[in-house]
């Protein structure tokens, strides 16, 4: 089995020739026994239907006993006669063949008769052991059998013709096998040539270079299929390693702005530590101030990571907690912290009373938090404006919340809802935020079935808008 496992061609190239090439000898090989029987037969059949022409011919006194008969002219054949009990008279004798004796039997199932177009034959052996073709024809007179001839002739000739068309058909076999061998091999690299420069292109085809593609432009459906099929998997491929290449870059940028700051807060509480161990902590002057930092600063940090784990719950997907739940209410319930964060700001609310969605209502308090958060950290104390909005399009509920605020500048539009996001930083650590607050309502509302979008222009202010599957209202 090595051996043949070695034998066996490795390249596509010359395993389609190998297999063409076989597939056409076991043709030629069928063709050859069909033509040797067929011809086989044919020659037979020939020969038998002349010999019972020539014994039609033969003058009927054959069939008598007449021993001053002459003996017909019929070359290399034999010739007998055979009387109604089955017993031989041999009329040709000189030219040495031998009539092979037949029963009565064989008499009847071989024997032909005048009308007979076709001769029936039977191929058997003499006393000498030559094999003879032999045709038998009856006497009929006055509807009986008076007796038979019987004819016979040796089957080494034809034989011989039928080896020799024979030699004939496997010499041209062998050249046709040689030229269809060279024939294949010229054809079959042809049509190869696409799939070896498909194999090229995949070789030359590495991570640093998975933006170049193959022309799917070919005439061969398979070829093509193949090279749809590669372009496909490559931009697959490309997504794929585009896809972690950012991954990689956000994670380095999270990791980079998550110590950015811890380190803050940390480093403040130890700065007054260092100075509580010289000896502040006797003085209450410099004690309580120190203390009342390092608590801001550790509920900062608190926040902080809050905000992380919850971050990082929301990215394993975790079950929200839906129930069929109607916005005002909740609203409600919230005013008084929305006056509170507003201060001297204009809070303005426009509620659709029978607005019902499908919602975790913890986590939906916690998204209209961020964004009423965020709008009052961006507009003016005395002058801004707040709006809330309650109501639905024809397929989802909307929350719109806008301000008048400095509005947000348009390059950092499509990055508000990253993590660690500032447009203006020094304000936003001037009032403790982290950049996360965006972030969180957008996985919130992401594991909700929801979308949220941002409009801003730049010193006119910013809506935020909240698209959520609603319910439909009761009659």
């Amino acid at each position: 089995m090595k051996r043949l496992r070695k034998l066996k061609p490795r390249t596509l190239n010359k395993q389609i020739v190998a297999l063409s090439c076989l597939i056409l000898a076991i043709i030629l090989i069928v063709v050859g026994i069909l033509q040797y029987f067929l011809m086989k037969d044919f020659l037979y059949q020939n020969e038998a239907d002349a010999m019972q022409s020539q014994l039609h011919s033969l003058p009927p006194a054959l069939l008598e006993q007449n021993d001053n008969m002459h003996q017909p002219l019929l070359f290399d054949r034999s010739l007998a006669r055979i009387d109604t009990s089955g017993n031989y008279t041999e009329i040709s004798e000189e030219n040495g063949l031998s009539s092979p004796r037949l029963s009565q039997e064989e008499l009847h199932k071989y024997m032909n008769s005048r009308d007979d177009k076709s001769a029936r034959y039977i191929v058997m052996e003499d006393e000498d052991g030559k094999e003879q073709l032999v045709v038998i024809v009856a006497d009929r007179r006055f509807g009986e059998i008076n007796g038979y001839l019987q004819a016979g002739t040796e089957t080494a000739s034809i034989n011989d013709v039928i080896k020799g068309q024979l030699q004939v058909f496997i010499l041209l076999a062998i050249v046709a096998l040689a030229a269809g061998i060279l024939l294949y091999t010229r054809v079959i690299k042809k049509a190869l040539d696409p799939l070896h420069r498909i194999i090229r292109k995949v070789e030359r085809t590495s991570a640093e270079n998975l933006s170049e593609r193959m022309d799917e432009d070919s005439e061969q459906i398979e070829i093509k299929r193949l090279t749809v099929a590669f372009n496909q998997m490559v931009e697959r491929i490309d997504s794929s390693f585009q896809s972690e290449r950012e991954a990689k870059e956000q994670m380095q940028q999270f990791i980079a702005d998550a110590s950015h700051e811890l380190r803050t807060p940390l480093t403040s509480i130890h700065g007054f530590l260092e100075v509580l161990l010289r000896g502040a902590a006797d003085n209450p002057a410099q004690l309580y101030p120190a203390l009342e930092s390092m608590l801001k600063e550790s509920k900062r940090i608190k926040k902080l990571v809050e905000d992380l784990l919850l971050l990082t719950k929301l990215d394993q997907a975790e079950d929200m907690h839906l129930q069929e739940l109607k916005v005002s209410p909740v609203l409600e319930e919230m005013k008084p912290h929305f006056d509170m964060l507003a201060g001297s700001r204009k809070v303005r609310f426009s509620v659709d009373d029978n607005l019902t969605i499908a919602a975790d209502k913890d986590k939906l308090k916690q998204v209209l938090l961020n964004l009423f958060y965020n709008a009052v950290q961006h507009t003016d104390p005395e002058q801004g404006e707040i709006g809330i909005i309650l109501g639905e399009s024809e397929h989802a509920a909307e929350i719109i919340v806008k301000d008048n605020g400095s509005g947000i500048p348009e390059a950092h539009l499509s990055h508000v809802f990253d993590r660690f996001y500032r447009s203006d930083s020094s304000r936003a650590r001037k009032q403790g935020g982290a950049g996360l607050g965006l972030s969180i309502s957008h996985s919130i509302i992401k594991a909700h079935n929801g979308t949220i979008e941002v409009e801003s222009e730049e010193g006119k202010g910013t809506i935020f808008r909240v698209l959520l599957p609603k319910k439909r209202r009761n009659p």
